[in-house]
């Protein structure tokens, strides 16, 4: 097949490439040039630059009649309009990145989470919603215009939803903040009691998702949950991750009013103290699994790889890391209080 990714060159997308080259597709990737990808100089993707806002270029690249076009970049409702005016009737497939949190945004879910959900009543908005509280909204309105396409012009889309992806190249660097710390020698500030059950994705498994999709037409018009089979509380998470790096530091638990008051439990850098969830979000994989039997590489796997390029390749501090000092020495006065009233009673 020849496929177009609008948005190739990023972490996820680019590890799609890799794997849609292995089938031997052809692959186009629309980029703005700017991100530094696993894909380097692989003359085997013929790689345009441009902006997918620039309505002349779209128009140009749907007139190559591809035969598949995976949107990585859309993220407003006027992405995914502009994308449907481009390339409806141009393609025979098209799968759109969308996010579990169009579910996470919902005032009430039911676990575990099918792909029906997408539609519950909004929370109130919640800035510190861990699936991103705008991003979750706006990927709503994304999908919404696509469905609406689906049911105008049987426009041939299909929507993935991942959790928290994860793996070696992740610019989030979710994981590399708890295994800098953990390294280090220091106390681990566990967010409330740690025991809300999720799930994650490894980015080679997300990405093999894709090509399996396009591999079957009647995956076109359905949503699919894609991530771990594995479920893992934020302390699970932690025992494993420890279990790798044969660390086992203290881990002191702090409530969630409390820690929500310190500066350091929000960072600018990105996301501080990734993977807790603030409740259980257990997603269903009954339809992946189903459809292209789905299954996931067990996490003592991949994160060994991941560890290795995080301490090995990746530059510079984990989020919030400059905070690390205030971080410890608020640890150490909490623990010696707690200690001190819970010796009172």
């Amino acid at each position: 097949m020849n496929i177009l990714l609008l948005g190739g060159t990023g972490f996820i997308g680019s590890y799609i490439a890799e794997e849609l080259l292995k089938e031997k597709h052809e692959v186009t990737v629309l980029s703005r040039g700017k991100s530094k990808n696993i894909l380097r100089d692989n003359s085997a993707v013929r790689q345009i630059s441009g902006d997918r806002n620039d309505r002349n270029l779209m128009n140009d690249l749907a007139g190559l009649h591809f035969d598949a076009v995976i949107d990585m970049t859309a993220f407003t409702k006027k992405d995914s309009q502009r994308a449907v005016e481009a390339f409806n009737g141009k393609t025979d497939r098209f799968i759109h990145t969308s996010t579990v949190s169009v579910y996470m945004v919902s005032n009430i879910i039911q676990c575990p989470i099918t792909e029906d959900q997408d539609k519950g009543e909004l929370m109130e908005f919640w800035q510190m919603n861990p699936f991103g509280m705008q991003y979750g909204i706006d990927k709503r309105s994304c999908e919404d215009v696509l469905w609406e396409a689906f049911r105008k012009y049987e426009f041939p889309v299909t929507m993935v939803r991942p959790p928290y992806v994860c793996g070696p190249h992740d610019p989030a660097r979710r994981d590399f903040f708890w295994i800098e710390r953990i390294l280090d020698g220091g106390p681990l500030l566990v967010p409330g009691s740690g025991d809300y059950a999720s799930q994650n994705v490894f980015v080679r498994d997300l990405a093999r998702s894709y090509v399996e999709l396009l591999q079957h037409d009647f995956t076109t018009g359905h949503a699919y949950n894609v991530a771990s089979e594995e479920i893992n509380s934020l302390n699970d998470y932690l025992d494993k991750l420890c279990m790798l790096l044969g660390k086992e530091p203290e881990r002191i638990h702090v409530d969630i009013e409390t820690f929500l008051k310190k500066p350091f439990s929000v960072s600018n850098e990105g996301h501080a103290f990734p993977f807790n969830t603030f409740r259980t979000t257990v997603f269903s994989l009954d339809k992946i699994k189903k459809d292209i039997n789905f299954v996931s590489t067990p996490f003592e796997d991949w994160m060994p790889e991941t560890i290795e390029w995080y301490l090995n390749e990746c530059s510079g501090h984990s989020v919030g890391y400059s905070s690390r000092k205030d971080e410890i020495s608020f640890l150490r006065k909490y623990h010696e209080i707690k200690s001190r009233l819970l010796s009172s009673l």
